[in-house]
């Protein structure tokens, strides 16, 4: 991912810097500048995916750099790290479209809440969910979920702790365990959304965890802390990617793909609808590792 980082300050440069680093994005790219201006013309050579800009600066200040941006209609998000309190000019920033608006000085643990939503896609995949639809033909087939025995097959196969799974009855999502992750699987020729599975932030710790065989203390403060960096949502990517080829859809007579993956830092009305719904065609699950917990995992079609 490629990151701008706009501040007059070069010491503030470098601790925005350090909190992306901090945060697990150490092997993304980075660039700099002091003013609005000179991240105009880095953002239409270098097309950035997230700059984090000052708000008072020489030349142009962030606010201006913000509306710039919307008025060229250019693909991308940004956010303001300033010492402006003004609830009045906070809400222009945010009404200009803004994704975060983040005071200085900053800790970590703000930081991370404003910015891992936007790098890690929650804002995406919301929409995809709320705007995904699925035609329910009189006589379409079922969509075949995956099995817990080739699920375990997995696990074991790519894992290196011990993970135990097994079938609990159906429960709605437990919203004091987010954030979640949230995959969203398509129909490979159609793109079409079928299937999602969402982990809530023990079973996506667990099973990021163990990918890398972390100690306990390390498994139990991200829990804690309702944290997970790049590196543990990159193992539940590569754990959903396997995953994907588990379903089956008999209309086309082929597996699923893995769309995208997404951390939800809150709930919103299309995944609590199907959250909270009830079938014959869903599958909860229990994930544990004795020295880890345990955590909830809900795998179902995308349909209404």
């Amino acid at each position: 991912m490629k990151f701008l980082i706009v501040d007059d300050s070069p010491a503030m440069q470098t601790i925005v810097r350090r909190s992306l680093d901090k945060a697990g994005y150490k092997d993304n790219e980075y660039q700099t500048a002091g003013d609005g201006l000179e991240a105009l013309e880095i953002i239409r050579n270098w097309e950035p995916d997230l700059v984090i800009t000052d708000w008072h600066m020489p030349n142009m200040s962030g606010l201006e750099l913000l509306k710039e941006i919307q008025n060229q209609m250019l693909d991308l998000k940004v956010g303001l790290v300033t010492t402006e309190t003004s609830p009045k000019r906070i809400l222009e920033a945010r009404q200009a479209g803004a994704s975060f608006v983040l005071h200085k000085p900053f800790e970590l643990k703000e930081f991370q809440k404003v910015v891992l939503p936007i790098v890690q896609g929650s804002i995406e995949g919301e929409e995809l969910l709320t705007n995904s639809q699925r035609e329910n033909d009189v006589g379409s087939k079922e969509l075949q979920l995956p099995s817990v025995s080739s699920l375990r097959k997995i696990l074991d196969g790519f894992t290196l702790k011990d993970i135990q799974i097994e079938v609990v009855e159906q429960q709605k999502p437990d919203y004091q365990h987010l954030p979640f992750v949230m995959a969203l699987f398509s129909d490979n020729d159609q793109d079409t959304i079928k299937a999602l599975c969402v982990l809530d932030i023990r079973a996506a710790v667990i099973l990021g965890c163990a990918f890398d065989e972390d100690r306990p203390e390390e498994a139990k403060l991200a829990i804690k802390s309702k944290s997970l960096d790049k590196r543990l949502l990159d193992n539940n990517k590569r754990l959903l990617k396997m995953v994907s080829a588990l379903f089956y859809d008999p209309v086309t007579e082929q597996d699923l793909d893995l769309k995208s993956v997404h951390m939800i830092p809150k709930p919103f009305d299309r995944l609590d609808k199907l959250g909270g719904s009830s079938s014959d065609n869903r599958l909860d699950l229990k994930v544990s590792v004795p020295e880890y917990g345990e955590g909830h995992i809900i795998l179902m079609p995308v349909a209404d």
